[in-house]
């Protein structure tokens, strides 16, 4: 009689999924614990705070290709996010900032359109121009945090970035 060998691949799978996970919420450490110390009163130097977004920045572009398959997920809980701002009123977790019904249309486009964007790079071999645009995105989206009352800018600037190595990725393959 033969006996079949368990297939322990969904177990593997489930591993690799956790584990992809837990790089994830380190890696989200990093860029906090950094940005607190570097733009915030702290007991700790600021170049503590830069040293922990740099290695923050080298760890999101060397995984670029691994984490861009979910990244469209996580901008629609911004699209989701926005649509609660505008009825709410309020920054979400922050009862006490308003948030103008123009804005939060503002946010909403944004999202809704980094989102769309988004899901063309699921779909193809990431570059090296790929990658900057990605980082300059991420990088843009956390600097809004640091100077909210230029959001808007920083984000359209994110957006932009997003849009050209989208548009280069086009117009490359179209030449093809």
């Amino acid at each position: 009689m033969k006996t079949e060998a368990l297939d322990n691949r969904p177990v593997k799978n489930g591993f690799k999924r956790a584990g992809t996970w837990l790089l994830g919420f380190f890696w989200l450490g990093l860029v906090f614990a950094g940005m607190a110390i570097a733009f915030s009163p702290s007991s700790y130097p600021p170049v503590l705070g830069w040293i922990l977004l740099v290695g923050a920045a080298v760890f999101l572009i060397l995984t670029t290709a691994v984490w861009v398959k979910i990244f469209p997920g996580l901008l629609a809980y911004g699209v989701f996010g926005s649509l609660l701002e505008i009825s709410s009123g309020h920054a979400l977790g922050h009862p006490e900032v308003r948030v103008t019904p123009s804005t939060g249309a503002m946010l909403l486009l944004f999202f809704g359109i980094s989102t769309a964007i988004s899901l063309t790079f699921r779909r193809r071999l990431i570059t090296a121009l790929d990658r900057v645009a990605l980082f300059l995105f991420v990088v843009c989206f956390f600097a809004q945090i640091i100077v909210p009352q230029k959001s808007l800018i920083i984000l359209a600037f994110g957006l932009t970035c997003l849009a050209s190595a989208c548009s280069y990725h086009y117009v490359r393959n179209r030449k093809n």
